[in-house]
């Protein structure tokens, strides 16, 4: 039985471009624009503090790698950097990015 390993930064990496192909050309741009290199962020799982990888940032606004739920997501930042808000939307990049632009 294999057991779970949080997503590292190379496959992290990978699926970005993968899904990236995917977006619509608008939404291409906006990534392009909030992207930021990937950084590890504290969110809080079921009353215990793990990571995730911030992908992009407009304002206070974050998009991650919920590598658990394997899924995008986005979420307010609290003032020490980690996730306000954590969700389990499992989301493709695309769409999580749609939400972005919302936000």
């Amino acid at each position: 039985m294999d057991t779970w390993q949080p997503i590292s930064a190379e496959e992290l990496e990978a699926l970005v471009v993968s899904q990236l192909s995917e977006c619509s050309t608008e939404q291409q741009r906006f990534f392009e624009q909030c992207k930021v290199v990937p950084y590890l962020a504290k969110i809080e799982r079921l009353g215990t503090v793990e990571t995730v990888f911030v992908v992009a940032r407009t304002g206070n606004i974050a998009l991650y790698y919920e590598d658990v739920e394997e899924g995008f997501n986005i979420s307010e930042l609290q003032p020490d950097g980690s996730i306000l808000n954590p969700a389990c939307e499992q989301w493709e990049l695309c769409h999580a990015l749609w939400h972005m632009v919302k936000a």
